[in-house]
């Protein structure tokens, strides 16, 4: 990962999916930050939720690489 890709408790669930859907790619890190914000004990908006699940269709779909 590059310096620039570098997730940081300051973004959002919405800036570091579309960073993901821009790239074409999830980074180990991207997974886990995005872990974490999913499971805290704030709900997620519609928004988020609905950029989490077309995130996971393109996982399912082979749209987005998994890299570490």
């Amino acid at each position: 990962m590059q310096a620039n890709e570098t997730v940081n408790s300051e973004m959002t669930i919405g800036e570091v999916i579309h960073r993901v859907f821009a790239a074409g790619k999830i980074t180990r890190a991207d997974e886990n930050w995005l872990l974490r914000a999913t499971l805290s004990a704030t709900p997620l908006n519609h928004e988020d939720q609905k950029l989490v699940r077309q995130m996971q269709v393109r996982l399912q779909m082979g749209l987005l690489k998994v890299v570490d």
